[in-house]
């Protein structure tokens, strides 16, 4: 599928020219996919390991972060962890290098790991 960078353009366009019933119908219809999007990321299994993303050259802290938050899937992204890593981020404000808080980053993500796993095997 080719998606256009003005999509809402065309959307918008597409919309002005439907009668007010199809209007109604392509709204449910979108809220349809809605549904079926949700449920399938629902059935889809959670891993339960690390997927092991490598870490490319020259990450930066804040490429770090995402990568690990898509490494560790079944780790719930909460405010606590969160904030933790935030604070890592601050500190390359401050001057930190990249490798000692990616380090540290990496340390935080498989602790929360270790803690979920301690959660769900009991």
């Amino acid at each position: 599928m080719i998606v256009k960078k003005s999509l809402p353009d065309d959307m918008q366009k597409i919309w002005k020219q439907l009668s007010e019933s199809h209007r109604g119908m392509l709204l449910r219809f979108a809220q349809f996919l809605l549904t079926q999007e949700a449920e399938d990321r629902r059935l889809a299994p959670t891993p339960t390991q690390p997927l092991g993303i490598p870490a490319p050259s020259g990450e930066s802290v804040v490429q770090a972060l995402k990568r690990l938050k898509k490494n560790y899937p079944m780790i719930d992204t909460d405010i606590p962890l969160l904030d933790a890593a935030s604070q890592l981020v601050m500190q390359k404000v401050l001057g930190a290098s990249d490798a000692v808080l990616i380090e540290k980053m990496e340390a935080l993500f498989l602790s929360h790991y270790q803690r979920w796993r301690e959660r769900t095997s009991e």
